[in-house]
């Protein structure tokens, strides 16, 4: 059984995107913005991807409602071919990292976040968002 923590997004999960509204929208859920370290990359397939990193990456934590949470967590990982710890077929890792919470009291709190496994693709492929904000290098990239 996975611990109840709420998931740390920071790409097309984000409110707005393609994915917010299959994965996130149809099920009761609170978001607040946060930031978690890492590195952040955009990938060629036209999502991003994290890697272990000291920056700071925006992004939102979920909170989905306790009636909701086993499913909503089964859609994420199936999105982001996550099998299980250390499966080989992931692309992406689901792991605990603490997220700096921005509401009215920042706060640190353990969330879930997708790691991305594939490091050498990701540094060769991916281009770098040294901003370490998704939304922002979609925008500005909108009219390309």
């Amino acid at each position: 059984m996975n611990p109840v923590l709420p998931i740390f997004v920071y790409g097309s999960l984000l409110e707005g995107f393609w994915n917010y509204e299959h994965y996130i929208r149809p099920y009761e859920h609170r978001i607040v913005p946060a930031v978690i370290k890492g590195e952040l990359y955009h990938l060629p397939p036209g999502y991003p991807g994290l890697l272990a990193g000291t920056n700071d990456i925006v992004g939102a934590v979920v909170y989905f409602s306790t009636q909701v949470y086993e499913k909503a967590l089964t859609g994420l990982d199936e999105l982001e071919d996550f099998y299980g710890a250390n499966d080989p077929r992931n692309e992406y890792e689901r792991m605990i990292m603490p997220a700096r919470i921005l509401d009215e009291v920042e706060k640190i709190e353990n969330v879930y976040v997708y790691r991305y496994v594939d490091e050498q693709y990701i540094k060769e492929e991916g281009k770098w968002l040294a901003h370490g904000n998704w939304r922002k290098f979609m925008l500005e990239h909108q009219a390309e």
